[in-house]
């Protein structure tokens, strides 16, 4: 369970992400939707930790940030990028990212696609391909909450589906997901609950609704 407790994060005097409180439940999987500087990659920085909250709290699992090692044991978190050692090979870089976690990767490279390409150098890989390795590094742990910004991006649409299908299960199991996009079809299809943002605010939720209703009503928000 992610709580958050009047969380906000300013600079200077300007607030990019203004204090909100809200209680993801566990199973849940969240969609941020909203244009660039809706604040979505700063509320991800503040439930990874990477970025300090200006104001409240964020919990995980009842465990704060400050708590830092207990805090990130809680999480497995894909960016929307990485630079990846250029000179390894995709089953080298998953191997280092598992012995810092302790776990086997045979598991999620067979769910991630990559079983075929372990000996291709991350350098010569497609940004798709990229965006499965940093999924599959996300999923090493089996962590109890997963935070993806833009896991979609560089994804062709058979492998959104898989992503779904991969997000679906995790969340079946328990595991807590939010992750943030510009892809609306695909925030209509993954997400249970979808958070329009704008300006650091949540503007709106959308949850419960027919696919179809929901695309609708993303693309009134986004004006097109």
């Amino acid at each position: 369970m992610i709580e958050m407790k009047k969380l906000g994060k300013r600079y200077d005097d300007v607030f990019v992400l203004q204090p909100l409180s809200e209680v993801i439940g566990k199973g849940r999987i969240i969609a941020l939707c909203g244009s660039n500087g809706a604040g979505k990659s700063t509320l991800l920085s503040l439930l990874t930790g990477a970025a300090e909250q200006s104001e409240g709290e964020v919990l995980m699992n009842g465990i704060s940030p400050s708590d830092k090692r207990r805090y990130n044991l809680q999480f497995g978190y894909m960016p929307d990028d990485f630079e990846f050692v250029h000179g390894l090979t995709v089953e080298k870089t998953l191997e280092y990212f598992a012995v810092l976690q302790g776990h086997e990767v045979a598991d999620q490279l067979e769910r991630t696609g990559l079983t075929m390409h372990l000996k291709k150098r991350v350098s010569d890989l497609s940004k798709g391909m990229r965006q499965r390795l940093l999924l599959a590094q996300a999923l090493l742990s089996s962590p109890e909450v997963l935070l993806l910004d833009e896991p979609t991006n560089g994804l062709d649409p058979a492998w959104v589906v898989t992503l779904g299908d991969i997000l679906q299960e995790e969340a079946d199991e328990g595991t807590t997901i939010v992750f943030s996009t510009h892809q609306l079809d695909a925030a209509a299809k993954l997400a249970d609950e979808i958070w329009l943002m704008r300006e650091g605010v949540i503007k709106e939720k959308l949850s419960g609704l027919a696919y179809r209703e929901t695309l609708d009503r993303l693309h009134i928000f986004f004006g097109n």
